[in-house]
């Protein structure tokens, strides 16, 4: 009989470097809504605070300068000043834990760990979409709002704009109806969206693997539902529509009228925003290149950790050692929006139920 033997660190070593490469795994395939967000490596040794640099454009110089004997004189330089703003975020430590009793580990059959720790591993996932969808539409990571972010940019607040049901930009929260189609989601809605958006100049996104550029925008379930029995929407986007490999191809659920829509189930989650006892409003953002920005979990020092501690290892809060406890941390960054110009968001009602109640499942695929 072949006999394992761990002559370093002891089981629980292996397993915790098992865990950490499944949530390594989970966190490479899944994490949709942070990809569309650009991202820095947490500096190492640079203190608790992290600075992101927000840069102006340039203004356009169609003016040509003036001269006298050949020489350019003071006054007819431009352009000769552009505004760098800091942007800083503090550090913090996201972290959750899972204790695990002896007898479990022992007798349980069919065994719940294996189930049970992977997807306690996919609630890093899932905490980390969250995270950056309430940045995209509330600039803060830790809550999600019905106002919408605004930032100082050009010297000067400004908000991100806002896509109201089909394309209208006279509508509220209070005046939303899913009764009223036109409040409703439709195709024409992202046609808005990206008019806006290239009005204004915003820069659409690579896709991955070098594909078309587009923006993206992130609905929930029962906004593609409703986007679902738009006709419109069925002939530029299903019949188009490629499934593959890629995490934003599974989640895609069309592209129309230069917007990538993907499915997101955190979207809305917290505060969904309730216009009477049928209706729902829903609010998914559409980004564009250097919208928003957060602190990278793949590499140097926030990448993120899983500790085991194994039961038997007894201390006065379990005198026996009955209990396991499995970790999972990482430090990141409450990022924001460091362009409001590059982003839009679209609020729509809808009368399909928003859950905040979810079976997050990683296998979905």
């Amino acid at each position: 009989m072949a006999v394992l033997i761990a002559t370093t660190g002891g089981p629980e070593q292996l397993l915790r470097n098992y865990w950490k490469q499944r949530l390594e795994t989970i966190l490479e395939n899944e994490l949709m809504a942070s990809d569309l967000l650009d991202s820095q490596v947490i500096p190492a040794n640079s203190g608790r605070i992290i600075e992101f640099r927000r840069i102006n454009s340039f203004p356009k110089q169609v003016i040509g300068v003036s001269s006298f004997l050949g020489y350019m004189t003071f006054g007819g330089l431009k352009g000769r000043s552009f505004n760098v703003d800091s942007v800083v975020y503090t550090l913090e430590l996201l972290t959750n834990d899972l204790q695990i009793d002896e007898t479990s580990i022992m007798t349980g059959e069919p065994n719940p760990v294996p189930t049970l720790t992977e997807r306690f591993l996919y609630n890093v996932k899932d905490t980390l979409d969250q995270r950056a969808i309430n940045i995209m539409v509330s600039n803060t990571g830790s809550t999600n709002t019905s106002t919408v972010p605004s930032v100082e940019y050009f010297g000067a607040s400004r908000s991100v704009a806002v896509t109201w049901g089909d394309g209208s930009q006279t509508l509220t929260e209070a005046t939303l109806d899913a009764d009223i189609p036109s409040h409703r989601i439709a195709a024409e809605t992202f046609n808005a969206a990206y008019t806006a958006l290239r009005t204004r100049s915003a820069k659409p996104r690579q896709a991955a693997g070098g594909g078309q550029r587009a923006f993206d925008c992130l609905v929930s379930p029962e906004i593609a539902g409703d986007l679902r029995t738009d006709g419109t929407f069925q002939d530029i986007a299903l019949k188009g529509d490629q499934r593959g490999e890629d995490k934003f191809e599974r989640a895609m659920i069309g592209n129309v009228f230069g917007v990538r829509v993907i499915e997101d189930e955190n979207v809305s989650i917290g505060t969904a925003g309730t216009v009477d006892s049928g209706d729902q409003i829903i609010r998914c953002p559409v980004v564009g290149q250097g919208y928003a920005a957060r602190i990278s979990h793949a590499t140097g020092r926030g990448t993120p950790q899983v500790n085991f501690i194994p039961p038997g290892k007894a201390d006065k809060a379990d005198p026996y050692g009955l209990v396991g406890i499995l970790t999972w941390k990482i430090y990141q960054a409450n990022g924001g929006v460091i362009n409001p110009l590059a982003g839009q968001i679209i609020k729509v009602a809808t009368t399909r139920a928003k859950s905040t109640v979810q079976d997050d499942d990683q296998e979905w695929q």
